[in-house]
């Protein structure tokens, strides 16, 4: 694959990376084009979201990344004994773990949303929405950089067409599940279907029904990962108390709590003027 994307001025830019960054910018227009249309269809608080996007993008993409970091310390870098090693780790570029950005950044940025007086639900709808889309873009620059592998494919002597081999993983020449496209185009199909819950929650004056969109996409998502995780081939840890991959047991967690936010969720009445 292409773990160095292209050079500029003989620096190589890593393929993950940069696609991080991608990632983080594509969450950012995702969001503001999310929030200008509940404008157009009369949801005035959306204003105040925008007004605080660009700072609210700034906590979530600091948070994000310490986030993936620790987590990935935590699961992975056994090595790390100290909070002083700890911490030297957590500043430093190294492997990280998607939930452990991915919540880092849904707590810090609802703290933020909370003192700037944004309508959490609402903010969740559209955060969420965009993190979704970043996931897909994301999992791109995984893929290059042959991370986050899946496991060999049964038959190596005549893998199916869509099997891929990564050179940077020193296995011989293995056939695998490529998990990452896989992960990548369902992300991107759950985030077409969250345009559709975002236009159908807020459209109607006589029901609004916001954080439903967040909890649908949340549930989709954690729901494939589960899937997704059986087909992986890294390792990532154990889930306390079970043989559950760490990730696994999240998104077991969140399937089970958005699916009790859904049943709880009800129309928030007219449409705010």
């Amino acid at each position: 694959m292409r773990p160095i994307l292209f050079e500029i001025f003989g620096w190589g830019v890593p393929s993950w990376h940069f696609f991080f960054v991608a990632a983080a910018l594509s969450a950012y227009a995702i969001a503001f084009l999310s929030a200008r249309q509940l404008l157009r269809l009369g949801y005035s608080p959306a204003q105040r979201f925008l007004d605080s996007l660009s700072n609210l993008f700034v906590v979530c993409y600091v948070s994000g990344w310490l986030g993936a970091r620790a987590l990935s310390i935590l699961v992975e870098q056994f090595e790390v004994s100290t909070v002083a090693q700890f911490l030297s780790e957590l500043f430093s570029i190294g492997p990280m773990t998607f939930y452990g950005g991915a919540c880092a950044a849904v707590l810090l940025g609802c703290i933020y949303a909370w003192r700037r007086a944004v309508d959490l639900k609402m903010g969740l709808d559209l955060g969420i929405l965009g993190g979704v889309f970043g996931l897909a873009v994301g999992r791109i620059g995984c893929f290059l950089n042959g991370d986050d592998y899946g496991v060999p494919v049964a038959d190596q002597s005549q893998p199916p067409w869509w099997a891929v081999r990564f050179e940077v993983l020193q296995d011989g020449g293995l056939y695998r599940f490529p998990v990452q496209i896989e992960e990548s185009l369902a992300c991107f199909f759950i985030g077409i279907f969250g345009f559709y819950l975002l236009k159908r929650s807020y459209d109607k004056a006589f029901a609004i029904r916001s954080g439903r969109t967040a909890a649908w996409l949340a549930l989709l998502t954690a729901a494939h990962r589960f899937f997704n995780e059986g087909f992986r081939g890294d390792p990532r840890g154990f889930f306390p108390g079970t043989q559950l991959s760490t990730s696994s047991g999240i998104s077991l967690l969140i399937v089970a709590f958005c699916a009790y936010c859904l049943l709880r969720l009800r129309p928030a009445g007219t449409r705010p003027g």
